[in-house]
């Protein structure tokens, strides 16, 4: 190619590409313009894709699609024919006969199809040397380029270079302009859509500067304060304040010259008619300027105050109503505890027929009083959410024997059959509250008797699952009878609250209709379960299954009951009616009538009783005299009974202190929180009153044994480890 042809070749292309043809066409008209100069020739145009790895067709108008459908998107390497190899070795690859060219192994059927024995590729070099693809001149005959024909195909690779990359930037320029149009338009789309937001929002949105001015508010601010943006934008922020937060809103503001952000902060402004609104702030510095959101939080303040103030007054409610039944429940008990301890005492007396009619109706109309009191107490404190489950080790079949043999007896009383079952696995300790079980238990077993007028009354008690300690076992106990029953709808609202099976005026067994639903309730306080089955006619069931853990396995209990035999603890432990001398009881009562139910029911036990009026006199007493037991009030004038057994305990362990006497309160204070302050003072027992005969004498007995045990425990121990 002559310079003549090189000059006019590229005045050709330049204004191609001035007018803004496409790559396609330009290149086209290189390739043509050569193959016009070297008729004998055919040219071709490759490009490197994107990946640098491929070569695509850029111009080869010439050569048969069959063959440029072959080489199209063609890796280049070392051996690609001509132009992948050119384009891998960025350098002139000249191949003089294809057909016995190593390079052409893979492309040589395709030459010899196409007519195509000589191939010569130069790259196309971009700026810094870089392939942008290769420029190739093909002959039909085997031949090898002169130093004209390098020069030629060097210009025309030089040309196609020009193009390749002037096409590039503009391209890019055109990208380039497109991406800034579309920033632009988005800047502009932002901006607008910020002042709308700006002026929409129900937040007082500003921007204020570092002399604390306010540079830009939206329109909330007028509704909030009532002053005009145009009052407020270029005014100080400060005289709006109230006095008394001028200086903590001042010292925020100047946190934000070395701090990025305020959150959470609260001030009152004031509004245009004089008066303060609450504003809570979250602000943040960008540069020179500070970016507030201010949200009017007057109202919901006001709200916090009277729900605060309302959760005071109910809680204070709540607290006058538990001790307005603390006290009526200390109120009630202390003259009952007389009513059914002088009944019980005379029961146990000479009585004409007559008369012990007369004394079963007093001590049964007094038993269902206690009954009442107790349930409107229960009541009370799980709707005020006040009752408690504990946890404690407890042994099944000891917690359970008394409930069980209290509602023999009173099933015997009325000609009933009492039947009560263990499973195989239904014995050893557990973790739970029994005192809470026993209640449950005992109030089915109470109702089992009640409403069961001939027949039976059985009770299957069984523990399920896991044997080892911490595993889960379902403790199970179902109470049947074959009494009056109940149909589906009076089973529907059985566990109710004051609902009974028969709802009539004359209904024939009385009752509250709270025992039920206080049973369902501390069952489910348990996480246990409690379902109820009856016939009318025919009798009811009631199942109640209780998940609780094991404290040892039951190998290590039957063991343990092995080693200490019951004759053993027994001779260790000590009745109220087996010995050998009087029982000297210390009763600390203030109460004449507790004073004398107490005298009546141990008298014939033949107890030696010494009575003191307050707490104070009880410390004395012990101090001077010696005691098997003492009976405790727990509410006395002068001290109270459990100021009185920490004093005890206090000097049984001083060094002029006595051996350890056992204290059982017997008080008419009976919640569970009563019971639990008993126990940490010192007490080994808590007994509520009102008490019946053989509840106190089981009572002392109980506590008795626990002191006798405590004297044992040494000897046992040494028994084992020696």
């Amino acid at each position: 190619m002559s310079r003549t042809s090189v000059h006019s070749a590229f005045r050709r292309t330049m204004a191609l590409m001035a007018a803004g043809n496409q790559l396609a066409v330009v290149l086209d008209a290189i390739v043509l313009s050569v193959e016009a100069e070297a008729p004998d020739a055919l040219c071709s145009i490759l490009l490197l894709d994107e990946s640098g790895q491929r070569l695509t067709l850029g111009a080869a108008a010439s050569l048969p699609d069959d063959y440029n459908a072959a080489i199209e998107g063609v890796a280049i390497g070392p051996n690609v024919g001509s132009c992948g190899t050119a384009a891998f070795l960025n350098r002139r690859v000249v191949v003089e006969d294809i057909q016995t060219d190593p390079l052409w192994v893979d492309f040589k059927a395709a030459a010899a199809a196409a007519g195509l024995r000589a191939c010569w590729s130069q790259p196309i070099r971009g700026a810094g040397g870089s392939v942008l693809g290769t420029f190739a001149i093909y002959h039909r005959q085997v031949r090898a380029p002169s130093a004209e024909d390098i020069a030629f195909i060097e210009s025309a690779a030089e040309l196609a270079a020009i193009a390749i990359v002037r096409q590039r930037e503009q391209e890019e320029l055109a990208r380039s302009e497109a991406r800034a149009r579309r920033a632009f338009q988005l800047e502009n789309d932002t901006a607008r859509n910020l002042t709308t937001f700006f002026e929409v929002s129900l937040d007082m949105l500003c921007i204020r500067d570092m002399d604390l001015k306010f540079v830009k508010v939206n329109e909330a601010w007028q509704k909030v304060l009532g002053y005009s943006i145009q009052e407020l934008e270029g005014a100080p922020m400060l005289p709006l304040v109230h006095p008394d937060d001028v200086g903590e809103t001042h010292g925020h503001m100047e946190r934000m010259r070395s701090e990025d952000e305020v959150m959470g902060f609260v001030n009152r402004y004031r509004h245009r008619d004089g008066h303060y609104r609450h504003l809570e702030w979250r602000a943040r510095r960008v540069g020179d300027m500070v970016f507030g959101v201010a949200r009017d939080v007057t109202d919901r303040l006001a709200f916090e105050a009277e729900m605060s103030a309302a959760k005071q007054a109910a809680e204070a409610a709540n607290q006058a109503k538990s001790d307005f039944l603390a006290n009526m429940s200390h109120e009630i008990r202390t003259p009952l505890n007389g009513v059914i301890g002088v009944v019980d005492a005379l029961s146990r007396t000479e009585l004409t027929p007559a008369q012990r009619e007369m004394v079963a109706l007093i001590e049964s109309s007094g038993e269902t009083l206690e009954r009442l009191v107790s349930d409107i107490l229960d009541v009370s404190k799980i709707e005020a959410g006040r009752l408690e489950i504990e946890q404690r080790v407890f042994d099944l079949r000891d917690e359970l024997s008394s409930v069980i043999e209290l509602h023999q007896v009173r099933a015997q009383e009325k000609n009933l059959s009492f039947r009560a079952s263990y499973g195989a696995r239904a014995r050893g300790e557990f973790h739970g509250d029994s005192t809470r079980i026993k209640q449950v238990l005992g109030n089915l077993l109470s109702n089992a008797v009640k409403f069961t007028a001939a027949g039976e009354v059985r009770l299957a008690i069984d523990a399920e699952d896991g044997d080892t300690p911490g595993q889960p076992c379902r403790l199970s106990f179902e109470v049947s009878d074959t009494g009056v029953g109940f149909d589906a709808e009076a089973g529907a609202r059985l566990f109710q609250r004051f609902s009974q099976a028969d709802t009539t005026i004359t209904r024939r067994f009385g009752g509250t209709g709270l025992g039920l639903s206080i049973c369902k309730a501390l069952v489910e306080m348990m996480g246990g379960e409690i379902e109820a089955q009856s016939t009318v006619g025919r009798g009811s069931l009631f199942r109640v299954t209780i998940p609780l853990a094991r404290n040892q396995a039951l190998e290590a209990y039957d063991a343990r009951l092995t080693t200490i035999r019951p004759d053993t603890a027994r001779a260790n432990g000590c009745h109220v009616a087996d010995r050998d001398g009087p029982l000297r009881i210390l009763l600390a009562e203030d109460h004449p009538i507790n004073q004398k139910v107490v005298g009546l029911i141990l008298a014939p036990y033949a107890a030696e009783i010494t009575i003191v009026e307050n707490g104070a006199e009880a410390v004395e007493a012990m101090r001077t005299g010696a005691f098997d037991l003492v009976l405790m009030d727990m509410q006395m004038p002068v001290m109270d009974g459990l100021a009185a057994t920490r004093a005890i305990r206090r000097y049984e362990n001083s060094p002029a202190g006595r051996p350890r006497t056992p204290i059982v309160m017997l008080s008419a204070n009976a919640m569970s929180q009563h019971r639990l302050d008993a126990l940490a003072a010192g007490a080994d027992l808590h007994i509520a009153k009102p008490v019946a005969a053989a509840t106190l004498v089981a009572g002392i007995g109980e506590a008795l044994e626990m002191q006798a045990a405590w004297r044992a425990a040494p000897a046992i121990l040494a028994q084992r480890t020696g």
